[in-house]
C-alpha cells in the first residue's frame, strides 16, 4: 500500500509542496543555504494500548523537512526579512506590550534586544517562529540568557549524515546535496546558524491515510 502508483503519486505531490515553501526562505536575503534533510515514513495501525484508543487507520503517511543556513549579517534584520518575505502567515503576538508571546517576530527581536530578560527580571523563553497554523517553525542561534553558558543560545540541527530510527511500514531520509557542509562548518563560516522546519501538524495533516476495513 506504501509503494503503489496512487501513493507514489500523494507522496511526490507532498514532497513538491514542502520544498517549494523551504525553497521559497533560499531568496531571503542574509540566508545562506547549507543543507536540507527530508524524512518520509509510513507507520501501522495502533491498538491503542492501555486507556488510549485505537488508531482509526490501516495505514498513516507523514513528511518533512529541515533546512539549515548559515547567517550572514545581523540575524535579527534576517528575521525581519523573513516576515515580510509574506511566505506564511506568522504567529500574532497577542500579549500585552512589554510581554510578547513566544513564537512571534515581535519575541525574537525583544529577545535580542534585552538579551534575553523581561522588563521585570524575568528570563524570556528561547526565541523562535512559527506560523499561525504550525507547519513551519524556525529556530537560530541567539545569545544566552544571564547565567547560561555560550554554548546553550547554539541551535541544534541535525547533521545530514544522521537519519532518525526508520518507521517499520515505509520510509526514506534523503540529504541534498549529498556531502554537505557540517552543521559546526556553517556557524564558523558565517557566525551563525538558522533552522526551518516544515512539518505538519500530527493531527489529520498526513499526506496518506488508509482506513482500517470495517468490520463486517
Amino acid at each position: 500500500m506504501a509503494t503503489t502508483d496512487g501513493a507514489q503519486l500523494k507522496r511526490d505531490s507532498e514532497e513538491a509542496r514542502i520544498r517549494a515553501l523551504v525553497e521559497r526562505f533560499d531568496r531571503v536575503g542574509g540566508l545562506r543555504y547549507g543543507y536540507d534533510v527530508l524524512e518520509d515514513g509510513c507507520t501501522g495501525p495502533s491498538d491503542g494500548g492501555f486507556k488510549k484508543q485505537a488508531t482509526v487507520h490501516l495505514m498513516t503517511c507523514s513528511m518533512g523537512v529541515s533546512a539549515v543556513y548559515g547567517v550572514e549579517g545581523d540575524v535579527t534584520d534576517v528575521l525581519r526579512r523573513i516576515d515580510g518575505a509574506a511566505i506564511t502567515q506568522w504567529r500574532p503576538n497577542g500579549n500585552a506590550p512589554g510581554y510578547p508571546s513566544a513564537g512571534t517576530l515581535d519575541h525574537a527581536l525583544q529577545y535580542h534586544r534585552f538579551g534575553g530578560v523581561f522588563q521585570d527580571g524575568r528570563l524570556m523563553p528561547t526565541p523562535f517562529l512559527s506560523s499561525e497554523v504550525g507547519d513551519i517553525s524556525i529556530l537560530w542561534d541567539h545569545p544566552p540568557r544571564p547565567g547560561e553558558p555560550a554554548e546553550s543560545g547554539q541551535v541544534g540541527a541535525m547533521d545530514a549524515s544522521v537519519c532518525p530510527p526508520a518507521p517499520p511500514i515505509y520510509s526514506r531520509c534523503h540529504t541534498r546535496p549529498e556531502r554537505p557542509d557540517t552543521v559546526s562548518a556553517l556557524r564558523t563560516r558565517y557566525g551563525a546558524v538558522l533552522t526551518v522546519t516544515v512539518k505538519p501538524a500530527l493531527t489529520g495533516a498526513t499526506y496518506l491515510t488508509v482506513p482500517r476495513p470495517k468490520a463486517t
